[in-house]
């Protein structure tokens, strides 16, 4: 948690200024089978029937998720173009998303090698990956908060192209707040990191005893700071999204908004990970991790179109390498035309509020997702479905969660839409 209060500050210090579902557990779907089938009593075959949908999804999953790369890989292209005059933290931000990739193929893979559980079950493992996500995500609000500053100090037009990702600090913070990280939960669990060893040795968990309201939580059940990890992920990128909106509104120019709605389904993807944990990771629930694989996959397309559709509306033409002066992929400025009027949602000069992306806007996130945090893993003990599995229940009010999330988050936008000036508020 200090870890993630450090990585804004030594990002904001040297520029005085300022989000899952994105996107996604690669490899989530690795697991080892509690009961071969072939042994399993006759009563209990509504059970294996279960097991078995469970386990098609989990394949499916499998295969959906590498599948959500090439389009993100896309995205990066168009969203990174220089007429789209990103800044470079921000370029890092998305970047980077390529190690939360990484990682959570390299821990899932050891989870099952080492523990033989999946990912999700191993907290310091889950986390160690899963904040890789959050760094991300903060970097992406700082940047896009440099970028709306850009575009209302030029006045609403595009400005003048930014440095190279490279100059930013942003890879170079996300890696030195990794090693702390793990080397504080490797020294708090005293050098021995076993299979429910808690991230960051559960800074936060009421201690044993304090909480006898509800029922005793498995010993699966994430820790107080991997739920503020979780948390955390998801407001950032909602923030993240209003940024989006508010360069939009600053610069006229409305494919910023659509690039908004493009984000909606890897929020959605996040959801889908908060439920399924919500619940334990319940075998049961193996249809919620294919809807976040999809939804990665779809979010990740919806990306790259969008980012494409923001880039040629800025003045990208797609050229082959040429050995003459002219920059490729760009047109001289002059024979840019201006965004059409229907792109357009307001004046240029529209002011905006960009708080979600200074200091202040990130203390307040991380003071929410504390909070919804300590509400989340203690108040589900009130809930005695949630620790059945098995339930009609549980299979129900998962997807109901994930769709309600999901729905609330479009029809926001689609309200906002109706207005021209700025929407109140971080997200």
């Amino acid at each position: 948690m200090l870890a993630w209060l450090a990585l804004p500050l030594a990002i904001v210090v040297p520029n005085t200024f300022s989000l899952h579902p994105m996107p996604s557990r690669l490899l989530q779907n690795l697991r080892v089978p509690l009961t071969p089938r072939a042994l399993v009593p006759i009563e209990h075959l509504g059970t294996t029937s279960t097991l078995a949908f469970a386990d098609q999804a989990g394949n499916l999953a499998g295969a959906l998720f590498p599948a959500s790369l090439p389009p993100y890989l896309l995205f990066l292209y168009f969203i990174c173009q220089d007429v789209n005059d990103l800044s470079p933290t921000a370029k890092a931000g998305f970047t980077s998303l390529l190690a939360f990739v990484i990682a959570t193929v390299v821990t899932s893979i050891i989870a099952v090698k080492t523990y033989g559980l999946n990912l999700a079950n191993v907290d310091w493992l889950h986390s160690g990956a899963e904040q890789l996500l959050s760094f991300t995500n903060v970097c992406n609000v700082i940047g896009l908060k440099f970028t709306l500053d850009a575009y209302s100090t030029n006045g609403g037009t595009t400005p003048a192209a930014s440095n190279s990702m490279l100059s930013s600090p942003a890879f170079a913070t996300i890696a030195g707040a990794t090693v702390v990280t793990t080397l504080t939960t490797w020294a708090a669990a005293g050098g021995t990191l076993g299979e429910h060893t808690a991230y960051l040795g559960g800074l936060g968990n009421l201690p044993d005893g304090l909480w006898t309201i509800g029922f005793a939580e498995p010993a699966n059940a994430l820790s107080v700071p991997t739920w503020v990890i979780h948390v955390s992920s998801l407001l950032e990128w909602l923030v993240a999204m209003g940024l989006v909106w508010r360069i939009g509104v600053v610069s006229g120019n409305g494919r910023w908004k659509g690039l908004t709605w493009a984000m909606i389904p890897s929020h959605s993807s996040g959801v889908c990970a908060c439920v399924y944990h919500f619940f334990y990771n319940a075998q049961s629930l193996q249809f919620i991790v294919l809807m976040q694989a999809a939804l990665t996959l779809i979010g990740n397309c919806t990306l790259a179109f969008a980012a494409y559709r923001l880039a040629v509306s800025n003045g990208y033409i797609f050229t082959l390498p040429s050995l003459g002066t002219a920059k490729p992929n760009q047109v001289p400025s002059e024979s840019v035309p201006p965004p059409p009027a229907s792109l357009s949602g307001s004046s240029p000069t529209t002011s905006v509020n960009a708080s979600g992306g200074d200091l202040s806007g990130l203390l307040v996130i991380l003071a929410w997702s504390i909070a919804a945090s300590y509400l989340i893993k203690y108040g589900e003990t009130l809930l005695p479905f949630v620790a059945d599995s098995n339930s009609v229940v549980v299979t129900v009010v998962a997807p109901l969660m994930v769709l309600g999330a999901t729905g609330f988050n479009c029809w926001k936008w689609q309200q906002r839409s109706q207005e021209e000036d700025d929407f109140g508020g971080l997200i």
